[in-house]
């Protein structure tokens, strides 16, 4: 029997998982010998049969894998999702993207496996092992990245820059101090997972550490609006670079130097509201707009490239 074929990836700013749980269950296979989970065929087992009823087994519990295996790339992808774009490390998304596509072709093999030839088996049973490498070294630990992703740390203007400063201030620093703290942290969690991890894919402990920085303003200022917003928008700009370069600059005095790759993007949003803020609480001079987002993932590069 065959599982429905998961409706396509489409196109927005950059290709993304669909949710098709309904589209994509599992058709429990009917084989020729009674099997597993009660699956009834045409012939009871007997000693004559029984290996070709293991080799069922086998391919039933591979596809039960794989359909399990989807539906658990769906959840993640739902995760994503719930992340502001602004926001978003797109390279995880890409990633699960990958993993979902390979997904869908270990399905098709084994939806035209046949259970009772001897080389349908070790197919079978490679496809299986496939799915356990997918599921435990690739698929578990970017539900850690994804988790990271969606604590979103926000620096409050008021408190860490002088009115119409770009430049931190005292408490600031401190603030951005407990920021850095915990990329140590992360890195020793890392560490300490790796470490129990049997895989040989992380015999590379390259890390990659991933920061997004989005500054924003409120509606405040002189001049007309058109001058208002550019100056608003390069105030934000200049004081989401001050958060990153001070988040860098603490983390590197760190004592702890592993070997780290380090991406950092910064934006100035201006006037625009920031994430989860509605127009109806969002007041012209709101202390909440005058803030700055950050974001910050850290992992395996193995994870987020070449997969």
């Amino acid at each position: 029997m065959k599982f429905y074929k998961s409706q396509a990836f489409f196109l927005s700013i950059i290709i993304i998982l669909t949710s098709c749980a309904n589209n994509n269950s599992l058709r429990k296979p009917v084989f020729n010998t009674t099997t597993y989970k009660g699956q009834t065929g045409e012939k009871e087992v007997t000693n004559l049969n029984k290996n070709r009823a293991e080799r069922e087994k086998d391919l039933y519990l591979a596809m039960e894998k794989a359909d399990a295996t989807q539906r658990i790339l769906e959840q993640q992808q739902g995760e994503i999702d719930k992340i502001d774009t602004t926001e978003r490390v797109d390279d995880i998304q890409i990633a699960l993207q990958k993993i979902y596509k390979r997904t869908e072709v270990i399905i098709e093999e084994l939806n035209s496996t046949s259970p009772y030839s001897l080389d349908g088996h070790e197919r079978t049973l490679e496809l299986a092992a496939e799915l356990n490498d997918l599921l435990q070294n690739y698929i578990e630990p970017l539900k850690k990245m994804i988790e990271s992703n969606k604590q979103v740390r926000k620096i409050g203007g008021d408190i860490s820059f002088d009115p119409g400063s770009s430049i931190l201030n005292k408490s600031g620093k401190k603030e951005i101090s407990k920021l850095a703290n915990t990329i140590g942290k992360d890195l020793k969690m890392w560490d300490e997972y790796l470490a129990n991890h049997n895989a040989n894919v992380f015999n590379d402990s390259l890390y990659r550490l991933m920061i997004i920085v989005n500054g924003y303003a409120d509606e405040q200022g002189k001049g007309n609006e058109t001058d208002r917003k550019e100056k608003n928008k390069l105030l934000s700009q200049k004081r989401a670079q001050s958060v990153a370069d001070e988040l860098m600059k603490q983390f590197e005095a760190q004592e702890r130097k592993p070997e780290l790759i380090i991406d950092v993007e910064i934006n100035g949003r201006g006037e625009m509201l920031p994430p989860n803020m509605s127009l109806e609480a969002a007041k012209k001079n709101s202390p909440e707009r005058r803030i700055s987002r950050v974001s910050m993932v850290i992992g395996p590069k193995i994870l987020l490239y070449n997969n």
